[in-house]
């Protein structure tokens, strides 16, 4: 049986409208690609499940850098968070690693915890100041955006992400 005249057959399965109109489909996934965002953690492409706390008891975070992905001891004041609404980063110990990686990448995306949150001023001057700029989330959609940048315009997106249960 064909359509009327003047309309399209729809799918019976919604997935595949999103399927048909997910432009990055054939796209190559970058290496350290996010598969999924678990509770406590990261499962990248790469098989490396990244997870905080881990079995010492430490926090983790997670930094992305071109096709290297890297376990971050938080335990030790790496960051802070003021008023549950302010992430601030060590720059000595954390933001540095931006400073002497060669090339820098144009963008780094913060993934600031469980939930909504700002990064503190003094980071958002460092980083411009170094030429990188910034993309902000929850460590949840931090991650979608950066698998999206990063299959988009690969070896020039970076990310730092809390993990996504802080």
């Amino acid at each position: 049986m064909l359509a009327p005249s003047g309309k399209s057959e729809t799918t019976a399965n919604p997935v595949d409208l999103f399927k048909k109109n997910d432009i990055l489909m054939f796209s190559q996934k970058p290496i350290n690609y996010i598969e999924s965002v678990k509770k406590d953690g990261y499962h990248l492409a790469n098989s490396v499940l990244i997870t905080s706390p881990d079995k010492q008891g430490r926090e983790i975070g997670t930094l992305l850098l071109d096709t290297e992905s890297f376990e971050i001891n938080l335990s030790e004041g790496g960051y802070s968070i003021t008023n549950g609404f302010i992430v601030h980063f060590d720059e000595l110990t954390l933001l540095l690693i931006f400073e002497k990686v060669h090339p820098k990448p144009e963008i780094v995306v913060f993934g600031l915890g469980k939930r909504s949150r700002v990064l503190s001023e003094q980071n958002k001057r460092f980083m411009s100041n170094l030429g990188i700029q910034l993309e902000l989330g929850d460590s949840k959609n931090a991650a979608k955006i950066f698998d999206l940048l990063a299959t988009e315009r690969p070896g020039v997106i970076g990310a730092l992400l809390l993990p996504p249960n802080i």
